[in-house]
C-alpha cells in the first residue's frame, strides 16, 4: 500500500504537466487556424480571381499586424490583472472569440468588393481588424503564461509540440480547403471559412478551461507602470537589437505568406485547389524540422539552429525564383522549393521562439513577450512594402516574374543580414540589464 501511495503524487503531477501541455497546444492551434484560410486561400482569390491590386491585398492581409504595438499595452494590462488576483485566461478567451469571428467574416466581407462602392472595403477592413486584434490579445496572454509556468528545458519541448500540432492541423486545414474549393465558388469559400473558425473556437475554449488558477491579490511584485515599461524597452540595448533582429528576420520569412500562392497562380499557372495544397507541402517540411529542432536546440543552442534555417530559407527563395523562369516553368521544382522553405521555417520557428521566451524576466514577462510579439506582427505588417515594390517593378518591366523574383532575392538578403545582427545580441546581458531597470523602477 505504501508503494502505491508513493506513486500517486508522481502520477498526478505528471498528469497535470501533460494536461497543461495539451491545453497550451490547443490554444496555439486554435489561434493559428484562424490564419490559415486567410493567408493560404483568400489572398490568392483576391489577387488572381478578383484581380485586386497586390498592394491593396497585402495591406488588408497585414492590417491586423499594424495593431502589434498594442501587444505591449496588452502585456502590461495582463501583468496588472495577474497582480490584482485576476487570470490571463480571461484575455485569452476574449482574444480567441475576436480572432475566430473576424477570420470567419473575412470571406463574406471580401466578396462585397464587386458592389463598386466604399462599403466593401470598409467592411473587409473591419473584419480583418477584429481578427487581428483577437490574435494579438490571445497570443500575448498564452505566451506570457507559458513563459511563467514552464522551466527553460520544458519551454523548448512545449514549443516544439505546440508548433508540431499547429502544423499538422494546418496541413489538415489546407487539404480540407483544397477539397472543399474544387471547383471554386464564393459560397464554398464562405462555408469552409466558417467551419474552420468553429473548430478553432472549440480548441481555444478547451485550451483555456481551468488552465490557470486564480492568483492571490498582491502575491507578486507590482509590474512597472506603462511609461516605465516602455522606458525599460527603450533603455535596454540588447532589447532594442533583439526587436530589430526579429523585425528583419520576420519580414524576410513572412513576405512569402502573401506572394507564394499568387506566384503559383500567375507565374506557374496553378489552380486554386493546387495552390491551396502548398500549405500542406510547406507544412510537411516545417513539421519534420520542428521535431528535429526540439533536440537540436538543446544540443547545439538556438543560434546554430537559426543560422542553419536562415541559409536553407535563402536557398529556397533562389530555387522558387528559378522555377518560374520562362524557359523552365517547372511546377515540380517550385513545389520542392516550397518544401525546402518549410524545412527552413521549422528550424527558424523553434529556435527563435525558444530564444524569445528566454528574453524575459520575472515581474515583466508579459511586457517583454508583448514587445517580441509586437516585433513579430510588425514584421508581418511591413511586408506590404516589398509587395508594393514587386507590383511596381512588375509594371515597370512588364514581367510579373521579375517583380516576384526581386522580392524573393530581397528576402534571402534579409535573412543573411539578420544573422549578422544576431551575433551582437546577448541573452545574459539582456536579462542583467532588464533586472537592473526593474530594480530602478521600484519593482
Amino acid at each position: 500500500m505504501a508503494s502505491v501511495a508513493s506513486v500517486r503524487p508522481l502520477d498526478l503531477s505528471r498528469w497535470r504537466r501533460l494536461r497543461r501541455l495539451a491545453q497550451f497546444t490547443l490554444l496555439h492551434v486554435g489561434t493559428a487556424l484562424t490564419v490559415v484560410p486567410v493567408t493560404s486561400v483568400l489572398n490568392r482569390i483576391m489577387i488572381a480571381e478578383m484581380q485586386l491590386s497586390d498592394t491593396l491585398v497585402a495591406f488588408l492581409v497585414t492590417l491586423p499586424y499594424w495593431l502589434a504595438p498594442l501587444q505591449i499595452w496588452f502585456g502590461h494590462a495582463v501583468d496588472r490583472r495577474v497582480q490584482s488576483g485576476g487570470q490571463r485566461t480571461v484575455w485569452i478567451v476574449l482574444g480567441g472569440l475576436l480572432a475566430t469571428s473576424g477570420s470567419a467574416l473575412t470571406a463574406p466581407a471580401v466578396f462585397l468588393f464587386p458592389r463598386g462602392d466604399g462599403w466593401g472595403l470598409l467592411v473587409t477592413a473591419l473584419a480583418f481588424l477584429i481578427w487581428g486584434g483577437g490574435i494579438n490579445l490571445a497570443s500575448v496572454g498564452y505566451l506570457a503564461l507559458l513563459a511563467e509556468q514552464e522551466t527553460q528545458d520544458q519551454r523548448s519541448r512545449t514549443v516544439g509540440i505546440m508548433f508540431t500540432c499547429m502544423i499538422l492541423s494546418s496541413i489538415g486545414t489546407g487539404l480540407f480547403l483544397a477539397q472543399r474549393l474544387d471547383p471554386y465558388a464564393p459560397g464554398k469559400v464562405i462555408t469552409a471559412f466558417t467551419v474552420v473558425a468553429l473548430v478553432a473556437l472549440a480548441a481555444i475554449l478547451l485550451g483555456a478551461w481551468r488552465l490557470e488558477a486564480r492568483h492571490a491579490v498582491n502575491a507578486r511584485p507590482a509590474p512597472p507602470s506603462r511609461a516605465a515599461a516602455l522606458r525599460m524597452l527603450a533603455h535596454n540595448r540588447d532589447a532594442r537589437r533583439f526587436f530589430l533582429y526579429l523585425l528583419i528576420i520576420l519580414i524576410s520569412i513572412h513576405t512569402q505568406d502573401i506572394l507564394l500562392e499568387p506566384y503559383g497562380a500567375k507565374v506557374m499557372g496553378m489552380s486554386v485547389a493546387a495552390t491551396a495544397r502548398l500549405i500542406s507541402i510547406w507544412g510537411t517540411g516545417f513539421l519534420l524540422t520542428l521535431l528535429a529542432s526540439m533536440w537540436l536546440v538543446k544540443a547545439w543552442g538556438e543560434r546554430r539552429v537559426i543560422a542553419m534555417g536562415a541559409w536553407l530559407a535563402a536557398a529556397a527563395f533562389l530555387l522558387i525564383a528559378a522555377a518560374g523562369l520562362a524557359a523552365l516553368r517547372h511546377v515540380g521544382l517550385f513545389q520542392s522549393a516550397v518544401l525546402l522553405l518549410g524545412l527552413a521555417s521549422g528550424f527558424l520557428t523553434q529556435s527563435n521562439l525558444t530564444l524569445m521566451l528566454r528574453m524575459s524576466v520575472p515581474g515583466a514577462r508579459a511586457v517583454y513577450v508583448g514587445a517580441w510579439g509586437a516585433a513579430n506582427f510588425l514584421g508581418q505588417a511591413l511586408i506590404v512594402l516589398p509587395v508594393a515594390a514587386h507590383e511596381g517593378l512588375s509594371e515597370l518591366t512588364g514581367s510579373v516574374w521579375a517583380g516576384y523574383t526581386f522580392v524573393f532575392l530581397l528576402e534571402a538578403a534579409g535573412l543573411l543580414l539578420s544573422l549578422l545582427l544576431l551575433r551582437t545580441i546577448s541573452a545574459r546581458k539582456f536579462r542583467d540589464r532588464a533586472r537592473a531597470l526593474l530594480h530602478a523602477a521600484g519593482v
